[in-house]
């Protein structure tokens, strides 16, 4: 999808519960006017109670019409987060599987369908189990995922990334499976975090959605000192904008190993488009105006 064009939309929702980003980039993906969703899937851990914070962040923003999939069950931990949304019934999953839609939606619009992926991939390996030609119908699949080269905090020394590790089979068959891949990895997310600034002036903002960011932030929150980085926003501006907040991105060969590590093999890898760089400035002033531009 591009920023100059209406496209069509597909996004997997994955520890959202866990994380606070997670939240915050929905948020992101049902401001952003040039998008449109077609749906939004649930990736990894206790998917069912996951889907209830998605349900009704679409309920109170007025996307009733988006629908929501889950995906398989990994375990049936519960998260503080969680507590926003336990009693929520006005909206629930479809009973189809996220596979399932991730499939039929790919084949439905050819070429149309960009598939952004910010959790564990067990959504989108079951696509790909399920259509092994998957990358043929799918225009792009932007996922936040892996680390190349170091992070933040660790330069120069690689690291497992979450999303990657929680399920290394998964994610190898995904990396593997020829799809038109660009990732957005640690290397560069780690770089972007919110500031207090920020914050407030999304929680001033005073709209249903921005109300409800500051209440999961809240629930998130586990010190004063703590501050939301931006894994997954920065996957969702890079399928908004392709290459806009970015300093440098790089085709490179990528596999995933036994370990869960994301590493380059010339002989192995398969082509991902990996971003680096991040522009920090642009993409804050960009992803905060898009939050509180809207009025709902």
């Amino acid at each position: 999808m591009t920023a100059d064009a209406v496209g069509i939309e597909e996004v997997a929702l994955p520890g959202i519960g866990d994380d606070i980003d997670d939240a915050w980039a929905l948020a992101f993906v049902i401001s952003y006017q040039r998008f449109a969703p077609l749906g939004i899937t649930i990736t990894h851990g206790n998917t069912t109670a996951r889907s209830k914070i998605a349900c009704k962040l679409l309920h109170v923003t007025g996307h009733d019409d988006i629908p929501v999939y889950l995906g398989r069950k990994t375990n049936d931990k519960i998260f503080e987060q969680y507590s926003w949304a336990e009693d929520f019934t006005a909206k629930k999953p479809e009973s189809k599987t996220a596979a399932e839609f991730i499939v039929e939606t790919a084949k439905r619009y050819p070429g149309e369908v960009t598939l952004i992926g910010i959790g564990p991939l067990q959504n989108i390996a079951d696509a790909v189990r399920k259509e092994p030609n998957l990358g043929k119908y799918l225009k792009r699949v932007v996922l936040m995922s892996g680390c190349v080269y170091g992070t933040s905090y660790s330069p120069g020394h690689r690291i497992k990334e979450w999303n990657v590790y929680q399920s290394t089979a998964d994610s190898q068959l995904v990396y593997g499976a020829g799809l038109p891949l660009t990732i957005v990895p640690l290397d560069s997310t780690t770089y972007v975090r919110l500031s207090d600034e920020e914050r407030k002036r999304v929680a001033n903002h005073g709209s249903a959605l921005t109300y409800s960011l500051e209440c999961l932030y809240r629930l998130w929150l586990s010190g004063p000192n703590e501050r939301m980085t931006l894994h997954d926003q920065l996957a969702v501006a890079e399928a908004a904008s392709p290459g806009s907040f970015f300093g440098k991105q790089e085709v490179l060969s990528m596999v995933v190993d036994a370990e869960g590590f994301t590493k380059i093999d010339h002989d192995r890898g398969k082509p991902v488009t990996v971003c680096f760089e991040p522009k920090r400035d642009e993409l804050m002033s960009y992803y905060i105006g898009e939050l509180t531009n809207q009025h709902r």
